[in-house]
């Protein structure tokens, strides 16, 4: 009922309810992740170098996604005979919408994932900031959350070389440490929640 620009300013405006309405949708994306619901559904061996390659491009992206493997599924072997002869083609993604894309460039593009936009329409932004590690993402949550118009580029997936770390310890405000994929994402959510437009 409520269109996005309007959500976000309810959630900076409204304290209490916008933590609960952030936490509620966090802990759904989560879910999400954790039950490999939603999302794509990648179709190849598991220890294929292309499958292994778009799991780690979708999980460091807190992507949702499902793996079906030929060797243990039987409906999963016969589209991979059908559509992807050659074990370099591995791993074939359908989406949502049915739609059977190859690569990572083309995943992250399809409209379903939204990852790789660009600005909408003649939009001139205020900032532009050029990578996603914590910097990046502090720099974004710190001008959004002053009504400026922000976009965040980044090659691969959020976090930069912080995201990709098993544990932090020497982190500000966590003393018995984080993953660097939860300090990240976070901060992702953060400023997503004031409105910067992240690519």
């Amino acid at each position: 009922l409520l269109p996005p620009d309007r959500l976000r300013a309810l959630l900076v405006a409204e304290a209490e309810l916008g933590e609960r309405i952030m936490r509620a949708l966090i802990l759904r994306r989560v879910n999400l992740i954790q039950d490999g619901a939603g999302g794509p559904v990648l179709i190849g061996p598991s220890n294929s170098v292309g499958v292994v390659r778009l799991q780690g491009f979708l999980t460091r992206n807190g992507q949702p996604h499902h793996l079906l493997d030929p060797d243990r599924d039987r409906d999963a072997a016969e589209l991979i005979a059908r559509y992807l002869p050659k074990p370099e083609d591995w791993p074939l993604v359908v989406t949502a919408d049915g739609a059977r894309e190859l690569g990572l460039v083309r995943i992250a593009q399809h409209r379903a994932i939204g990852m790789i936009g660009g600005a909408k329409g003649d939009r001139i932004y205020d900032v532009a900031v050029v990578g996603c590690g914590p910097a990046g993402l502090a720099t974004a949550v710190y001008a959004a959350s002053e009504g400026l118009s922000v976009a965040v580029l980044d090659t691969r997936a959020f976090g930069g070389q912080a995201g990709a770390s098993a544990r932090i310890e020497n982190y500000l405000g966590f003393p018995t440490g984080i993953s660097g994929q939860a300090l990240t994402a976070r901060a992702f959510t953060q400023a997503q929640k004031f409105g910067a437009d992240i690519m």
